[in-house]
């Protein structure tokens, strides 16, 4: 690696700071017509809408929030706001979003993010946080309920994998990525993810052209990606799929946004050229570790307001004559950023597969071994006559109460609850109908399962082979998600035991 130094008097930049952020709007904004044509082509014009609402929202909220603020301490409102790029800040916080996130979630957020992550520090160029990034950390703390039910998506590539350990080989890799339409789509950004963290391609286009503008450092990005990939390529090699890892580290999640429109900060990030390095490489490492061994599915956001406090020291530890130091500087910043690489590596050569559904065969054959537990019978069972609706399903514990006539609203344990996964598992719900002894309608009110594997259990195809049959009847499980499968049955069986007393 070689490290540039550049010997005071330092030139004057010509660049100012109103053309970078007129340019960095300008990548934000191109991010976010992506995201809203998607979203409208994809799943319907209301969720392109909504996108297009969330940014407003969150603009709105920014500049409002700025405005007050700038009026209680006697400042040219006008002015101020035209110098504190609060729309910026506004932009990514939507951007590095769900878009499921409630418009309450999003506009409280940015109040406090305007606040407690700016202007307290003396506004615009004194924050120590990147705002947006703290703002969104309020959103998945403080707001992770506060969601639209009604603009949903398929599981995000991040939590899926998640769910299986990072660890994945063969075809069981082959059929995760199957199910998103392999790396191409991946790169072009025809995957659900946050909302504007799907198209590497434009991503990586906007990159290019903040750099050829001199609106960014080169060097972060570049070897904050690359240091993902040196992690991934090590780490993977020992217990999983090397360069599928690599590729799902560097294409999904929030990597290439968090690295371009994150990561470049100048405020929140050292200003030596080795702090940078030094920086990128922390960042690197940490969101690698949180991805593999927190509970998080990603760890973008929280590496970089890890990395936003040391950023200070990172500075010290670089200070010095840029050419009587540089030595000393240089052996500093290498020895640093190895540290960061190597432990990631290590950490990440321990991830080992979670037991997920999509695993569920060998963890089925293992409970079948150790315990007869019914989730383990039922798959058991399944493979030729199908889960028999007249089974034994006690570890499911279903139940159910009648609401109306031949109406059931119904509960049972599913995957998580069963194999003791903690998190963010719970019971599965449902609304049953029965009428003369047979199910004429099965529908899922909650669902607690493992999302983008177990959910195939309860799609509707999978919910209208329930219709018409009695106590008697069994119904086929579906292909790797036996375990939700069998909490669906289990309810059904329940329904008809409560509709025959």
């Amino acid at each position: 690696m070689k490290l540039s130094f550049h010997a005071s008097p330092n030139y004057r930049d010509s660049k100012s700071t109103s053309e970078i952020m007129r340019d960095l709007t300008v990548c934000l904004l191109a991010v976010l017509l992506f995201s809203i044509v998607y979203y409208g082509v994809f799943y319907g014009v209301n969720y392109g809408v909504r996108v297009a609402c969330m940014a407003l929202t969150g603009v709105a909220a920014a500049m409002i929030t700025e405005a007050l603020w700038f009026k209680a301490v006697h400042k040219d409102v006008r002015s101020s706001l035209a110098h504190s790029y609060g729309w910026v800040t506004a932009l990514i916080m939507v951007l590095i979003s769900k878009i499921t996130v409630s418009y309450y979630a999003i506009a409280v957020a940015t109040v406090f993010a305007i606040i407690f992550g700016k202007m307290v520090f003396g506004g615009f160029g004194q924050n120590i946080f990147n705002p947006a990034a703290f703002g969104e950390a309020i959103i998945m703390n403080g707001f992770a309920s506060s969601t639209n039910a009604d603009f949903t998506t398929t599981a995000t590539p991040m939590a899926t994998i998640k769910s299986a350990g990072w660890v994945m080989k063969g075809s069981d890799f082959s059929s995760f990525m199957a199910q998103y339409g392999g790396f191409g789509k991946m790169f072009l950004g025809y995957y659900p993810s946050v909302i504007g963290s799907t198209s590497a391609l434009l991503i990586i286009l906007c990159y290019i052209f903040l750099v050829v503008r001199e609106d960014i450092n080169w060097r972060t990005p570049l070897v904050y990606v690359g240091s993902i990939v040196v992690i991934s390529l090590i780490a993977a090699a020992i217990n999983g799929n090397a360069m599928g890892t690599v590729l799902l580290n560097v294409l999904a999640g929030g990597t290439l946004f968090g690295a371009v429109f994150m990561l470049t900060d100048p405020v929140t990030s050292p200003v030596t050229i080795p702090g940078k390095y030094m920086f990128a490489a922390g960042a690197a490492a940490l969101t690698c570790i949180i991805r593999w061994r927190a509970n998080l599915p990603d760890g973008v956001l929280y590496s970089i307001l890890l990395m936003n406090m040391l950023a200070p020291a990172i500075d010290r530890a670089c200070a010095g004559s840029q050419i009587k130091d540089a030595r000393k500087i240089a052996r500093t910043t290498l020895i640093v950023s190895g540290i960061c690489l190597v432990i990631a590596i290590a950490m990440g050569a321990t991830v080992k597969p979670a037991a997920s559904e999509s695993t569920e065969s060998a963890a089925s054959t293992s409970a079948s071994t150790s315990s007869s537990t019914a989730a383990a019978s039922a798959s058991a069972s399944a493979s030729d006559t199908g889960i028999a609706l007249n089974g034994d399903f006690k570890d499911n514990e279903a139940t159910c109460e009648e609401q109306s006539d031949g109406v059931y609203a119904c509960k049972a344990k599913g995957f998580g609850l069963i194999n003791n996964m903690g998190g963010n598992y719970s019971e599965n719900e449902a609304t049953i109908t029965v009428k003369d002894g047979k199910i004429v309608s099965v529908e899922v009110t909650k669902f607690g399962d493992t999302k983008g594997v177990g959910d195939a259990a309860v799609a509707n195809d999978a919910l209208a082979a329930y219709k018409g049959l009695g106590a008697d009847d069994s119904v086929d499980a579906t292909t790797g998600a036996t375990y939700t499968s069998t909490s669906i049955a289990s309810m059904a069986a329940a329904a008809l035991a409560a509709a025959g007393k």
